[in-house]
């Protein structure tokens, strides 16, 4: 890497993975010139040392930056780590088993050239399953700006529901270094912190466009290999997040009226907790408790989530939500992703 200011910093947080990290690199090499710097910062691991012998020819040439850190700084953690070790203009933070597209990083330097005064860029992505294979792909058809003002699109953002996930990665975005370090990653929503991110982005005044383009693979466990899991977790502990985020959200006297308002209102809750509207009832008498308790609020939505089955309803309700935002342009893609669907399950289907 050259010393002259570099506009792009690809930023791997990694953990024990070092089989999978060599194809991470070689996809960020792939889309490196002097203007892009590539650090990877392991977390840690117990394998820290096959981690940095897979990297070393790149360590040594001075392709890539080695953060090995001695002491565990967590999730959220080493990703601030990241963010304060990065000099580029914009960052972008990839998981050390994804893959970035060919051409990614000319896509977003023109991007960001068109838009200088936007803070956070989204970008559409390819699920791949542990073997590399896409298996959906999720992607805005039309560039999408979300800002809080008088357009309600922002509040999908916060209801964390079908526009996340079939318009822009929650976790892989590309942000202005300067809003990245004054927003940061808190431990304290545990596997939420993507999520909250992007809300306090947005809390703060800052613009975020989702553009319609996919710019990278993101890996998850899909069809079965007992080498291989996903680190965000088990389904439990993302339903359990959702009460340690609500409650940062309560505890903040400096939030926002609109947002304030908004995450109060039953239909809300109901929505981004994944749970019927009776259950509801319950979750405020713990949201109305002194002091908060995350941690409780978390489990009783965990509990009823996990048993809730959605009405006819709200799942047409959700796809309307998301065509309001993203336009018609959103209907052939939500159903390519149900064609995928059967097609997965198949698959599962003849893997047992």
């Amino acid at each position: 890497m050259s010393n002259r200011q570099k506009r792009f910093s690809l930023l791997v947080p990694s953990y024990n993975r070092p089989e999978l990290i060599r194809l991470t690199i070689l996809s960020l090499l792939e889309n490196a010139s002097d203007d892009v710097e590539i650090i990877v910062a392991d977390d840690a691991s117990p394998r820290q040392c096959e981690i940095r012998n897979a990297l070393a020819e790149w360590i040594e040439s001075g392709q890539i930056k080695w953060i090995g850190h001695r002491k565990n700084l967590g999730w959220s953690g080493n990703r601030n780590s990241l963010l304060k070790a990065a000099s580029g203009e914009y960052v972008i933070l990839l998981g050390d088993d994804d893959r970035l597209k060919a051409g990614a990083i000319e896509y977003l330097r023109s991007s960001t050239s068109r838009h200088p005064e936007v803070a956070i860029f989204g970008m559409g992505y390819d699920v791949i399953d542990e073997y590399g294979v896409r298996t959906f792909t999720f992607c805005t058809p039309k560039a999408i700006s979300y800002r809080i003002s008088g357009n309600s699109s922002w509040q999908e953002i916060f209801l964390y529901d079908a526009v996340p996930m079939f318009s822009h990665h929650p976790f892989t975005m590309c942000s202005k270094r300067t809003a990245a370090l004054s927003i940061g990653y808190r431990q304290t929503v545990d596997i939420a912190d993507d999520a909250l991110y992007l809300c306090d982005a947005l809390e703060m005044g800052h613009t975020f466009i989702a553009l319609p383009k996919v710019l990278f693979e993101w890996r998850v466990a899909m069809v079965g290999n007992a080498n291989y899991t996903t680190l965000s977790g088990s389904q439990e502990r993302c339903h359990r997040s959702r009460g340690l985020l609500l409650a940062e959200w309560l505890s903040r006297p400096e939030l926002r009226v609109e947002v304030k308002r908004m995450i109060v209102e039953t239909g809300f809750l109901a929505k981004f907790c994944m749970i019927s509207k009776s259950d509801v009832v319950e979750l405020k008498k713990l949201m109305d408790h002194k002091p908060l308790d995350g941690q409780k609020m978390g489990d009783y939505i965990c509990d009823k989530a996990l048993g809730f089955r959605p009405s006819l309803s709200r799942l047409v309700g959700r796809q309307l939500r998301a065509i309001r935002v993203m336009g018609l342009g959103h209907i052939p893609r939500f159903l390519q992703y149900q064609i995928d669907k059967r097609r997965l399950r198949r698959i599962k289907e003849g893997a047992k």
